[in-house]
């Protein structure tokens, strides 16, 4: 099982020890996703929180009007799911999906209470990125209420330069809340002004 890049983002924050790797691995399970396979889906309970290890996976959701917005994109290193499905144990409201062949490490609910009980620090470490997790996306409201388009899109190739350049256009346009059409309008004009994006 390739848990070492789970290892290096726990230990970011926390100090393992040999035995609490060992329970960490004995209680995630590694599961390969074709592009397009979906980790859950809306209306189904999340049971479980994912890892990459490979991969990108997209969180979305379909409004009433059959629209898709993207919430969350996730690649190596990163932690993704339904978020409020998991916790609460509620029907998600989200889509959760592979938007390239990927692997994972799974961790089920009943399995994170145990590490919790086990190893209390990991508590720490969940609550850290939590917390990242809300403070990232109250900034993004912030953004899409008070920034241009333009200014969303430099801001995303910023933040998330790796991802900008695997993910295809027409999802970063649903991430960023605009059409693909206006997205290329955008990339065009920012390639021939200063910021000389290729």
């Amino acid at each position: 099982m390739k848990a070492d890049l789970l290892f290096e983002s726990i230990e970011k924050e926390i100090k393992l020890s040999e035995t609490d790797k060992e329970l960490i691995v004995s209680l995630v399970r590694e599961r390969k996703i074709k592009k397009g396979q979906f980790l859950s889906h809306e209306g189904a309970i999340s049971r479980c929180t994912n890892f990459v290890i490979e991969g990108s996976i997209r969180t979305y959701f379909i409004d009433l009007n059959g629209q898709e917005h993207i919430v969350q994109f996730a690649i190596e290193g990163w932690w993704i799911s339904d978020l409020n499905s998991f916790i609460m144990q509620v029907p998600a409201t989200f889509n959760v999906q592979a938007i390239e062949d990927s692997t994972v490490l799974e961790l089920a609910y009943e399995n994170l209470e145990l590490l919790y009980e086990k190893i209390p620090k990991l508590e720490r470490y969940f609550r850290i990125l939590t917390q990242r997790a809300f403070v990232a996306f109250q900034q993004r409201i912030i953004q899409n209420i008070s920034m241009t388009a333009e200014d969303r899109y430099l801001s995303f190739v910023k933040k998330y330069p790796k991802i900008e350049v695997r993910i295809p256009q027409r999802l970063v346009a649903s991430y960023l809340g605009i059409s693909p059409e206006f997205l290329s309008k955008i990339k065009k004009r920012l390639k021939d002004s200063k910021y000389n994006l290729k």
